[in-house]
C-alpha cells in the first residue's frame, strides 16, 4: 500500500471538484441515500456491503433500494476512506435504474485535508451531486452549535468555511455537513435540511442504514447456515 500514491490520487480528483449548484436545488426530487458496511470488520479481507436507497423528497417514499458487495483488503485509515468503500459503493451504484437527482453519503465531502471525502471522491469519479454527512468530525474546526434544534454553524478549513455542524436535535452530537460535489456548501445543508424526518440522520442515509443491518443479517446467517 502507497499511501504517497493515493494521496496524489486524491489531489488529482480534487482538481475536478465542481463546489457550484450544477441544478437548482428547489428543483430537486429523488434524494440517495448511500451507507456500508462490512461482514467481518476485525478480518481482513472481509466483504463490504453497500446499500443505496432513492426517496422522493416530497412524501419520502422509497423508490428504488439496491445492494452491492465486493471482497476488499484495504484496511480503515483515516482519510483514505473511499479506498475501503467505494468499490462495493460503485457495484450498487451501478444497479440503480432511477438517476438519483443528489446522493447523500455517510462520510466526509469536502470537510476532509485534501478535499476529498467519500462524497466528493464518489461525486468527481461519477460526476453526479453529492453530500457529505459524517456523524462525526474529521477534518477543520468549529464553535459548536447551540443547544437547540436545528441550529448549526460553520467549520472552518484551511482559512475557508469548508461545510456546517449541524445540532438535529437538543442534546445530542452534531452532524457535519459538507459538499461533496456538483453542489455549493449552503445547498448542501439545505438539502440535509429537507430530508431529515425527526432522527439525527437524513431519511435516505438512516433507510439505507436500516436496510443494511437487514441485509448483513441475512447474508451471515447464509454463511452460518452453509
Amino acid at each position: 500500500m502507497d499511501l504517497e500514491k493515493l494521496i496524489d490520487y486524491q489531489i488529482h480528483l480534487s482538481k475536478k471538484l465542481n463546489l457550484k449548484d450544477k441544478i437548482n436545488v428547489e428543483n430537486i426530487k429523488t434524494v440517495a441515500g448511500i451507507d456500508t458496511t462490512f461482514l467481518n470488520p476485525y478480518k481482513e479481507p472481509t466483504t463490504a456491503i453497500s446499500c443505496i436507497v432513492v426517496m422522493d423528497i416530497i412524501d419520502f417514499s422509497v423508490k428504488e433500494v439496491v445492494y452491492g458487495q465486493k471482497e476488499v483488503d484495504f484496511p480503515y485509515i483515516p482519510t483514505f476512506l473511499a479506498f475501503r468503500e467505494i468499490p462495493s459503493i460503485m457495484d450498487a451504484y451501478e444497479k440503480l435504474k432511477i438517476n438519483p437527482d443528489v446522493f447523500i453519503l455517510d462520510g466526509q465531502g469536502i470537510l476532509h485535508p485534501r478535499k476529498m471525502g467519500i462524497a466528493s471522491h464518489f461525486g468527481v469519479i461519477t460526476d453526479t451531486i453529492s453530500i457529505g454527512c459524517g456523524k462525526s468530525p474529521l477534518y477543520g474546526k468549529y464553535n459548536p452549535p447551540e443547544n437547540k434544534p436545528m441550529t448549526f454553524s460553520p467549520v472552518f478549513a484551511d482559512g475557508e468555511v469548508r461545510g456546517y455542524a449541524l445540532r438535529v436535535k437538543k442534546n445530542t452530537n452534531p452532524i457535519f455537513i459538507s459538499p461533496g460535489n456538483n453542489i455549493s456548501i449552503e445547498s448542501s445543508l439545505y438539502v440535509i435540511i429537507k430530508t431529515l424526518k425527526g432522527y439525527k440522520l437524513p431519511e435516505p442515509v438512516r433507510l439505507a442504514h436500516n436496510f443494511l443491518s437487514n441485509y448483513r443479517k441475512k447474508l451471515l446467517k447464509e454463511v452460518n447456515d452453509g
